[in-house]
């Protein structure tokens, strides 16, 4: 499932592609990737310039001339990609000014597109926690957080009401730069010895994932429709019984 740095990379593609360039027109191919009637969703859309291309958490906030706003959550298998040829699992496809195109691909139909006037409306962003790269996600804020939950802080990675965006691929790699066990009780993290480690992993660890365009374990594609190269990087995730990069003993996989 695309996680922050893949989303993040997309944007970035996107803003490139067709930041201040206008929707000429919307073809709906599947209707299941909707949260709105077809002919709504259309209308609201064509004729409408991108203005702003953002990301929030996991999903992307396009910015229209309207002051809507076109919200995409790609979910497991999503993929946007600029000028690409159409697939079987294409849902949509976006014509834009200059000749340019736009496909909404999705596999497995998990993902969510809509037209929205105020972003409250979509519930994701109403239980979402701050961006990982924000004075927001502060050793305060992170120490305060931890030291009210008995869950395994694997698991409060997780949580988007914690933290924006890190899914289970980032979350065992961050754990496993800072040397704690996804196992351990998150009240039982040290405030002045380790969640200082913790922020400072979190932060680098996504900053050099979208450097390389995000991992590529299954679906993902960037913009471009090319493969990520941060999964040459992974040290844990997906490395079950392979030699642990420290110690050399067997990885195990904890479920």
């Amino acid at each position: 499932m695309p996680e922050l740095p893949e989303v993040e990379t997309i944007r970035r593609d996107l803003e490139r592609g067709i930041r201040n360039k206008t929707i000429v027109r919307v073809h709906v191919l599947d209707k299941r990737v909707l949260r709105q009637p077809q002919a709504d969703f259309i209308r609201r859309l064509e004729g409408q310039m991108v203005r702003l291309v953002e990301r929030r958490g996991k999903a992307l906030v396009l910015t229209l001339g309207s002051g809507e706003y076109l919200v995409v959550q790609v979910m497991m298998t999503g993929q946007m990609v600029l000028n690409g040829a159409a697939n079987p699992h294409t849902r949509v496809k976006f014509e834009i000014s200059g000749g340019d195109g736009l496909l909404y691909n999705d596999q497995r139909v998990f993902g969510q597109l809509r037209v929205v006037k105020d972003l409250r409306e979509v519930k994701y962003f109403q239980i979402l926690g701050p961006e990982p790269f924000t004075q927001n996600f502060s050793e305060e804020y992170i120490a305060a957080y931890l030291k009210k939950s008995k869950r395994p802080i694997k698991n409060i990675l997780l949580d988007h009401t914690f933290v924006a965006g890190v899914g289970n691929i980032y979350a065992c790699e961050i754990l496993f730069r800072c040397r704690i066990s996804p196992k351990r009780r998150a009240h039982r993290i040290k405030p002045a010895a380790e969640v200082p480690v913790l922020r400072a992993q979190t932060i680098a660890v996504l900053k050099e994932a979208i450097a390389l365009r995000g991992s590529s374990m299954r679906n993902y594609r960037d913009g471009a429709g090319q493969k990520g190269a941060f999964s040459r990087r992974l040290r844990v995730y997906a490395k079950e019984n392979g030699p642990c990069s420290i110690c050399r003993n067997p990885i195990a996989r904890i479920v």
